[in-house]
């Protein structure tokens, strides 16, 4: 018989993939204070699929000046232990540095068998992409603002690409030919500068 003083617990015992779903439809911070509502939901917060650090959590941090949103972007980084298949950063509030840039992609690139979607908006137009980036060799979608593609000499391309999107992104034109002609599944490109917008199709 139920005890009718005790709560009733409904979200403990939900299937592990609905709640998944739940927390990857939530914003990032928002999904790992879910913790405190259930014992399970702990365990669930670092095994999310998709991690988003967008604007909404961006501005969460602009107003707390003792705390940088890219140091809880390595937290999580560091506690996730699942898959990772989709991950969105996306900076413009805060000064990042090139290190703090390049320890997010080598912390991607551990997960380079699993991510498929890749946004990296930082606006550093000076920033050289590291050779960690190359190694996502799984990505099918990949969206880039604000920084240096310049592969190394070994790079092969990425074969499982189907959408990319440069925006002011510093890429030479050669280097452009050479990367999109080493994607065979290519089909949407955007290509955006502060001077140009245009869409084109490949194939």
């Amino acid at each position: 018989m139920e005890d009718r003083g005790l709560p009733l617990d409904r979200i403990s015992n939900l299937p592990s993939n609905i709640t998944k779903t739940i927390l990857t439809l939530m914003p990032i911070k928002d999904a790992f204070k879910t913790s405190i509502l259930s014992q399970s939901w702990r365990y669930h917060c670092v095994d999310i699929p998709k991690l988003t650090f967008d604007y909404t959590f961006d501005a969460s941090f602009a107003r707390n000046n003792t705390c940088r949103s890219t140091h809880i972007v390595y937290l999580i980084l560091l506690l996730h232990q699942g898959q990772i298949l989709d991950f969105t950063f996306v900076n413009f509030r805060q000064q990042i540095s090139r290190w703090e840039i390049d320890q997010i992609i080598i912390h991607l690139s551990r997960r380079a068998a699993t991510l498929k979607k890749l946004t990296l908006c930082i606006e550093s137009r000076d920033h050289k992409l590291s050779s960690a980036f190359f190694k996502l060799q799984q990505l099918t979608f990949l969206k880039l603002q604000g920084c240096v593609f310049q592969p190394p000499v070994t790079f092969i391309g990425f074969s499982k690409l189907v959408t990319l999107s440069f925006n002011n992104v510093c890429i030479t034109a050669e280097v452009f030919q050479r990367f999109i002609s080493s994607c065979p599944l290519l089909k949407d490109i955007t290509l955006v500068r502060p001077d140009k917008n245009y869409y084109c199709r490949k194939g």
